[in-house]
């Protein structure tokens, strides 16, 4: 597989943060306003399993990370897993007022 693809399949399921720029200008192409915000993207499931059915093996890039890095990876998923859970338990309980 093309290495590219392993990364950005890799970068996906691990979640990411990117700057993003937004600019106004006037009639006289002369910048009014520049605004620069960091936008978060969570790891996506959907990329997880694609990296376990491909066979994708990125463990090296998890050992080279920082002992902070590594409890701030932590306590992101942990933080999802338990949005995700919550979610499910809300489904569970309205299909049971429903009943």
């Amino acid at each position: 597989m093309n290495e590219e693809i392993e990364k950005a399949v890799y970068r996906k399921a691990v979640g990411y943060d990117i700057q993003e720029i937004v600019e106004e200008y006037s009639g006289d192409n002369e910048l009014l306003k520049r605004k620069v915000s960091l936008k978060h993207y969570p790891p996506d499931m959907t990329a997880v399993k694609t990296m376990v059915e491909l066979g994708i093996d990125k463990t090296d890039d998890i050992t080279a990370l920082s002992d902070e890095q590594l409890e701030q990876l932590k306590f992101r998923l942990i933080s999802q897993l338990n949005d995700m859970t919550k979610g499910e338990k809300n489904e569970d309980s309205n299909s049971d007022k429903q009943t």
